[in-house]
């Protein structure tokens, strides 16, 4: 493996936090050495990244288990060996990535076997037209919230007390109530699983929504001056939704929110630089890997505004615990903390990867973050051995 192979693994130990102190070497063609400094118990997990799939020196996969051609939109993969392994079952796949209506209505039909997606988009139309049976929904690691734009970009949320009003009013257990899928919880800390908030985040929804009244207050903000604002959403109804529940439980207290679409780029009326001046924009993160530290990481300083000195100052810490779990989970834990006590971003929900799978489909099994190996399921009928 020669250099570019080693730059393609030092991005991804970027995303990781381990770039700055990681050797890469590759002492022989067919060995790739990772020293990460400090060591990192995800290490495994960021290898396992398909941007890290070895190739031979024509670019193909090697020693991959299918042979790909294109045509057009269409990817179809046809396995390399006549007889299926445990991680290459299928004799052939076909992909294609069409909308999620002409998906769900091409699996109703019969064309195709699995539909995969990720998020809240195109949740509705998947759950309004495919049997209830079909459909597997798993929650990942990650946040689903609000990012506030920081004024360089428009926002007018320059008041640390306005950001934390609107932290303590957003109520992410409404939203979940309102999707009616048990699958998609409420969250609300940056990662799911760490211990429960110490501070106002913790209270009762009403002693939560006063102290909110009481912040706009002091801002000079309330019913008799309202606090307008403006949120950037994603095309489709599942964001809107969220943008009208927010608007309907921020009303009471002086808050007002106007929905901005978000352009899709490439199209001559919206160009891929435009985009509407906004206060707040939805925005989703499924992870990666189940790696805290990498993921508290988008929000540190020059990555994000306002930021937090001190969590960065806590994420350096908790990478250089290493493999010392506790003191890692700690560190993560403050660091947390000190990001959402001037906040940047406001979680709501926790995120969903989501798949159609038709029945009689085997090797699809539910794991903690909703991938599915198309090379390990068979269609109804098939044996391993086809």
């Amino acid at each position: 493996l020669r250099r570019p192979r080693g730059a393609v693994a030092r991005a991804v130990l970027a995303d990781a936090g381990l770039a700055a102190k990681a050797t890469v070497r590759a002492p022989i063609s067919r060995v790739v050495e990772l020293l990460p400094r400090p060591p990192t118990p995800f290490l495994l997990e960021w290898l396992a990244e398909p941007v890290l799939a070895l190739r031979n020196r024509r670019g193909e996969a090697y020693p991959g288990a299918y042979t790909e051609r294109r045509d057009g939109a269409s990817i179809t993969l046809r396995r390399r060996a006549s007889t299926a392994t445990a991680d290459a079952q299928a004799a052939s796949i076909i992909i294609t990535t069409p909308d999620v209506a002409t998906a769900v209505r091409r699996f109703v039909a019969g064309e195709s076997h699995v539909v995969l997606g990720e998020g809240l988009g195109g949740l509705g139309t998947v759950r309004a037209g495919a049997a209830g049976r079909a459909l597997l929904v798993e929650p990942v690691h990650g946040v689903i919230g609000l990012a506030i734009a920081p004024p360089a970009s428009g926002g007018r949320l320059t008041d640390p007390r306005l950001r934390r009003a609107l932290l303590l009013a957003a109520d992410g257990e409404v939203l979940a109530n309102r999707f009616a899928l048990s699958a998609l919880q409420a969250q609300s800390r940056l990662w799911d699983g760490l211990p429960a908030p110490l501070d106002d985040r913790g209270r009762p929804a009403g002693e939560r929504q006063a102290q909110a009244s009481a912040l706009l207050a002091a801002a000079g903000y309330g019913p008799v001056k309202p606090l307008a604002l403006t949120m950037l959403v994603p095309a489709g109804p599942e964001a809107e939704l969220v943008a009208r529940e927010l608007a309907a439980s921020w009303a009471p207290l002086g808050i007002t929110l106007d929905m901005v679409r978000q352009r899709r780029a490439g199209t001559a009326s919206a160009p891929a630089s435009a985009t509407p001046r906004h206060d707040l924009a939805l925005q989703e993160f499924a992870a990666l890997v189940p790696d805290a530290v990498a993921h508290l990481s988008r929000w540190r300083c020059g990555r994000a505004a306002p930021c937090s000195p001190a969590a960065d100052q806590l994420l350096r810490a908790a990478r250089n615990a290493g493999n010392d779990l506790a003191t890692r989970a700690a560190a993560v834990t403050a660091a947390e903390a000190a990001l959402m006590a001037d906040p940047a971003f406001i979680p709501l929900l926790r995120p969903v990867r989501w798949a159609l799978v038709a029945g009689g489909v085997t090797g699809c099994r539910a794991n903690p973050i909703g991938r599915h190996p198309l090379g390990r399921m068979l269609p109804p009928g098939a044996r391993a051995a086809d």
